[in-house]
């Protein structure tokens, strides 16, 4: 498993660099934009960058980046887009304005809660296809997905657990075929995908987590170490 490559760059400058009709799955944990101004969510971290945005930029850089990955996707690729209660409207107002159509919203039990008053133990999971998009490869399943956060030795303050994102490739690629994740941070999309086999491309912005999920992929297959890090072409 060598077809692996985690790139350094804005994923609206790599993705049209890519080829078009490549990928069966694209897993998007991008900035939730959730975070306003208020000082909560990860907004003190320098290397999360995103979460600062107003609405319209927000439903504007979902439908840019949605565009790509539509173009980049096969005919009957599947899309996953995590987010929370605050977003999940836009984000499907931008993917369906960019080609895509929302299917399901799957909800994600993380089996605890952040925050104050009626606490959050869940996020959402926008899953989104093309307009003749291929069976789940188990046939279907019901649409609340129980797993549990990542907790122990975390890499990312979104970090996303490896088997929660392995369930998903499982259920909407073949083995070999491709994986994208434009917003890759510490890397779980790209251990996922090496652990099942799938050729898998990573976009981040952040040489920090460049570098973090680069370490990450050569503890899980040290043959990656040399070869699944690039810097985005000028």
């Amino acid at each position: 498993m060598t077809d692996c490559k985690i790139i350094c760059g804005d994923c609206l400058e790599v993705l049209p660099q890519l080829e078009d009709g490549l990928f069966a799955c694209a897993i998007v944990d991008a900035p939730y934009g959730s975070g306003g101004r208020d000082g909560s969510v990860h907004l003190n971290n320098p290397a999360m960058i995103g979460n600062r945005m107003g609405r319209d930029a927000h439903l504007w850089l979902t439908r840019e980046y949605g565009k790509l990955l539509f173009a980049k996707t096969k005919a009957d690729a599947h899309c996953y887009a995590f987010t929370d209660w605050r977003k999940f409207i836009d984000l499907r107002i931008s993917y369906e304005s960019a080609g895509w159509e929302c299917r399901a919203l799957i909800v994600w039990d993380k089996g605890n809660g952040m925050g104050e008053y009626w606490r959050s133990s869940h996020e959402f999971i926008l899953f989104l296809t093309k307009r003749q998009p291929r069976p789940l490869t188990h046939g279907g399943c019901f649409n609340v997905l129980r797993f549990p956060p990542a907790r122990a030795n975390k890499l990312h303050p979104a970090q996303k657990p490896v088997a929660l994102i392995e369930y998903l490739i499982e259920a909407s690629t073949q083995d070999g075929e491709a994986v994208i994740d434009p917003f890759c941070g510490s890397g779980s999309t790209a251990e996922a995908s090496v652990k099942l086999h799938r050729p898998f491309v990573g976009i981040e912005i952040s040489e920090e987590y460049c570098e973090i999920a680069r370490q990450r992929l050569g503890r899980t297959q040290p043959a990656l170490m040399s070869v699944c890090y690039d810097q985005a072409k000028p």
